[in-house]
Formats: C-alpha cells, structure tokens, sequence
C-alpha cells in the first residue's frame, strides 16, 4: 500500500538510534549534537522522507510565546556596516530593527543584536560566539553604504536572510524593496495628476545598490519615451539657480526624487510653484509626498525567511536563493518619524 504520510520525527530518531530530542536538536542545527550524530540523523531522515510539518511550526511558535524571555528561541540581528551609534540615531536602522523585532516576537522568538564591525569584532569571532549560543537563525541588516558584504563562515551552522538589495556574498535568501514598482508607482501617480513632463533626480549609490531599477523604470514609463532620458539626473545641482535652469530646460511639471532637495531649494521651488508637483521615492515627509519603503515590514519578511528554513531543518548556503520583493505604499503626508 502506498505511503501517504512523511515520516514522523518519532520514526527518525528510532532510525538513528538516538532519543526524540537528540533528533529535534540535531535537525534544527544546535552546536550541543556532535556533528557525527547530527550527519547520521539528517542521512535517517532523508531516507525516511522526513519533512517538518508546517503546522507544527505554528504550534511552536504558540508554546515559545508562552515562555519566559530567558527560554525562547533566540535568533541573530547582525548589522553588517551600521556602528552602534547609527543603529541607534537613523530612523531607516530604528524602523527595520522595530520591524524584525515585532516579527521576532509574534514567532515566539528573541532577537539580539550583533555589529559586525565593533571594537574587537571579526566575522570569524561572531561566528564562534553564536554556535557557542545556539544560535542558528541569522538576519542580516541592509547595508548603510556598502555595496557589496562578504561574510566568510561555515555556514552549515546557520538559516540566514538578509535585508536589502546590496550585493552579499555567498548569496543568501533576502527581503528587499520593490524600488522598480515604487518608481513606476509615482509616475502613476504624477501622471493621474495631470503631469506630461516628469523629471527624476536620482541617487548615484542608491541607483548602483539597486541595480539601475530606478531609471528603468523611469524610462519605461515616461509619457515621452523619446524624452525621458534627457529628464533625469543623478544629483541635485548645487544651487536654487542651476536647479530652475534644469528645470526650465526640461520644461519639467512634475519632479520625482531619491533624495529630497536641499530645504532652500525646496521652499524656492514650492513658493514659485515650479513644478506643479513634487514626490519623494525614499519615505515622506511633511513637506514631500511619496513611497513609504516600509522598512519595518521588508525585515519582518526577513525573520519570516529564517524561521521558514528553520522550520524545514534547513542550514546552508541555499542552491537557490530566493528574493523577495515587497512593494511600498503612497502616501500624501509623512506617517510620523
């Protein structure tokens, strides 16, 4: 008769000759089973056709929740470029580290915080002091500035995910920003609002993070194709003057912009009304309608990566990494910093 039902984590342990326990540690990659045992279960369990059940995943994340801090599942926030100072000072580094925080805690898990790049830190160092932990869930953080990360570990020890678009080496499962949508969102909607002649001012580093996603999708939705690549640039100009040339010379009624214009340009463009309108693609503000990049939902979608690979008895650098990509939403008015 044909098996319907996957082995059970019962039938694994009886297979590798060890206890229930020793096969749930063993499978969810804690430093307390030697590795010799640890490679005799999982050959048991791929033979079994063993699969963690997603429902039991949810279970346990109910019967962590209900434990005391000192007895959940803790799971790793490394910051791979950010000091101490900016994670504590940028509203982008407080919102994402909110976000995984939240998300952390609706999983019945603990989240602690680790810099890559503190006095006396080294990735090898980190390494070593989070198996000494137990700990085997890693989310990385969305580099400030750099634009690529190596982290060089034995990554057999760890599920891991990072936030953001940057280049990371080995390549990992990510949650990032949908930047093509969000620029193809507020041409939407420049457009709905009667504007023929958008003009962009992109980022530099942001758009070399990105992937030039920005300016493709510029181009590709400009209602003047043969225009559109003469009506954006990268940078503001340094002063009010060379900015209303700019826009003079592209005849520009609407402007859509990385990075907001220095406040004096801003307040010369809005007392002149000259463009009609003005949008922002990183957060509004009071001043600036626009994309909120929901930073705080991409690194929920972060802890969700690690806690799916966790629950599979996944660890490893994974054979394909999967990229998620979660579209901001519109807003006429900042939400509050």
């Amino acid at each position: 008769m044909a098996r319907i039902q996957a082995s059970s984590l019962v039938e694994v342990a009886r297979e590798a000759g060890v206890a229930l326990s020793t096969a749930s540690l063993a499978l969810r990659g804690s430093p307390l089973v030697k590795a010799a045992t640890v490679a005799r279960i999982r050959a048991a369990a791929e033979r079994l056709g063993y699969r963690a059940d997603a429902r039991v995943g949810s279970l346990m994340a109910r019967i962590r929740r209900t434990r005391g801090t000192r007895d959940r599942e803790r799971l790793a926030f490394v910051w791979v470029s950010a000091s101490r100072a900016e994670t504590r000072r940028e509203w982008f580094c407080r919102e994402t580290f909110a976000g995984a925080t939240r998300r952390a805690e609706e999983l019945g898990c603990v989240l602690e915080e680790f810099w890559l790049h503190d006095a006396g830190m080294t990735a090898a160092r980190l390494e070593k002091i989070l198996v000494t932990r137990g700990i085997t869930g890693v989310v990385f953080s969305a580099p400030l500035r750099d634009m690529e990360v190596t982290v060089a570990w034995n990554w057999a020890h760890f599920a891991a995910a990072v936030i953001g678009n940057s280049e990371f080496y080995p390549p990992l499962h990510r949650a990032g920003h949908h930047h093509y949508r969000s620029m193809w969102t507020a041409m939407e909607r420049v457009k709905a609002a009667g504007c023929r002649r958008p003009a962009a001012v992109l980022h530099e580093p942001h758009h070399r993070r990105i992937h030039g996603v920005h300016q493709a999708a510029f181009l590709a939705n400009h209602p003047l194709p043969a225009q559109a690549r003469g009506m954006a640039r990268f940078g503001w100009p340094e002063d009010v003057a060379e900015t209303e040339a700019w826009l003079a010379k592209t005849r520009a009624d609407a402007l859509i912009c990385v990075v907001g214009p220095p406040a004096a340009t801003l307040a010369r463009l809005r007392e002149r009304g000259i463009p009609a309108r003005i949008v922002t693609l990183a957060n509004p503000t009071a001043d600036l309608p626009g994309i909120d990049m929901c930073e705080g939902r991409v690194a929920a979608s972060a802890v969700d990566l690690v806690m799916a690979q966790l629950h599979r008895n996944e660890r490893g650098v994974p054979a394909h990494p999967t990229a998620l990509l979660l579209e901001g939403e519109w807003r006429e008015a900042a939400v509050g910093d």
